[in-house]
């Protein structure tokens, strides 16, 4: 058992429970089993090496339902500093997309030998991967991803600060791009929590929202001890004294036990069978329903297909908010939007016209002449009612109501106009 060796070389284990401990080392023997970890420059792959890092990735994703970091497949560990060919530079660490990180092992025992001077090679290799997990094709945490994009959103501010030497408490690499200020913060994160929370308490509460975890919290299992929406207000705090107020906010032993809103959770856990379920809808039983209420809604062809597009377009529109949460491609959410989302919509706007009426008038119009056309029996109508689609409907009623209808002079047709403003034939009398 590695429990002896963890209390030894790992802080963040050894303030664990035991029952913690226990939660801990099944995820690390997890982690070493998926990982392949291989020994460069010479150097012998320990049980000890294997333990240590694999520790600090749990310790990194410790609050994370999907911890394993899925696209890592390889680590590899050197003796000391690295030199990498395809940078042309000596390197402590580095990773790769394609799923390798590799580190200087030496560098990685300094990290972990002095718990608070804000610098750990493995905790900040491990971030990186983490970083690069959300832009791979697999099993990411969902918790860690729905609130990444927002933290960046956040910590934008705080990375051009640190750019121009603003801001003194984070290491000025953090400065170099964002994903090393991600790396940067999460170093301080685990290593100097008090001062993080006191000198950037909003940096330091979305980061402790997003990894589901509180490294203050030394007593606690690191648990997250205030709701979401508490920790998100210390970020509009401004004096020291309203700091201070949110001790007295804290609930102990509590969870955020809602991450996220209805609509988010519906949507990462049913958004695909409900795009898949909508789309098979609006292919195999909107276009006969709409093809229905064409026949019996006063419309040209033309107006329901631009009434089609715009139902399309608005459901393209939802892309911008649930592509973090939706696991689709934009075509085929293109697809869903306008066949699955755009075809339920604009049957449902016929729907609710055709079953909710407005008013109903009634209006003669006087009969120039009939014909035949492509679709049988046409009425030409005088004045207002020379409309196709008007003219389509008046001669489909009459067509199926009346047997003698060649000597009629005038038509007096009853109209309902429906909820969406769209007219139907309720009635039509003829005058001889």
């Amino acid at each position: 058992m590695p429990n002896n060796l963890l209390k030894q070389k790992n802080p963040y284990f050894r303030n664990l429970s035991p029952d913690a401990q226990e939660v801990f080392v099944t995820r690390l023997f997890q982690f070493m089993e998926d990982k392949k970890f291989i020994g460069r420059e010479g150097l012998v792959i320990t049980d000890e090496i294997k333990v240590l890092i694999s520790a600090a990735a749990i310790q990194l994703t410790f609050g994370l339902k999907d911890y394993m970091i899925s696209h890592l497949y390889a680590i590899n560990v050197f003796p000391r500093v690295f030199f990498s060919k395809y940078l042309n530079a000596n390197l402590k660490g580095l990773n790769t997309q394609s799923g390798v990180l590799s580190l200087s092992w030496n560098d990685f025992k300094e990290g972990y030998a002095i718990e608070d001077d804000k610098v750990n090679l493995g905790l900040h290799e491990l971030a990186h991967a983490l970083y690069i997990d959300l832009d791979e094709e697999g099993n990411y945490d969902e918790h860690f991803s729905a609130y990444f994009e927002k933290w960046e959103d956040i910590a934008m501010q705080d990375y051009l600060e640190l750019k121009e030497k603003k801001i003194t408490f984070l290491r000025d690499y953090g400065g170099t791009n964002m994903h090393e200020f991600f790396a940067v913060c999460v170093e301080h994160f685990f290593e100097a929590p008090k001062e993080f929370k006191k000198q950037l308490p909003h940096l330091y509460n979305y980061l402790m929202l997003m990894l589901n975890q509180d490294p203050d919290n030394v007593k606690g299992d690191y648990q997250v001890r205030v709701y979401a929406e508490k920790a998100l207000a210390i970020s509009e705090y401004s004096s020291k004294e309203e700091e201070q107020n949110l001790n007295q906010q804290i609930i102990n032993n509590s969870h955020i036990e809602e991450r996220y809103s209805l609509f988010q959770t519906t949507v990462q856990r049913n958004g695909i069978y409900i795009a898949m379920t909508a789309t098979f809808i609006g292919l195999f039983a909107g276009i006969p329903l709409l093809i229905w209420f064409w026949s019996t809604t006063v419309i040209s062809i033309g107006a329901i297909f631009i009434m089609l597009f715009i139902c399309g377009a608005l459901g393209l529109i939802q892309w911008k908010y649930v592509r973090e949460y939706l696991d689709m491609e934009y075509h085929q959410f293109a697809m869903y939007a306008f066949s699955g989302f755009g075809m339920c919509l604009i049957n449902i706007v016929f729907a609710l016209n055709t079953f909710i009426p407005i008013n109903t008038s009634t209006v003669t119009y006087e009969i120039l002449d009939f014909t035949n056309g492509n679709q049988g029996m046409e009425i030409v109508l005088s004045g207002e009612g020379n409309s196709s689609s008007l003219e389509r409907n008046v001669a489909t009623y009459v067509m199926d109501n009346f047997d003698k209808f060649y000597d009629a002079k005038k038509v007096m047709v009853t109209k309902s106009t429906g909820l969406f403003g769209l007219e139907r034939i309720n009635d039509c009398q003829l005058i001889y």
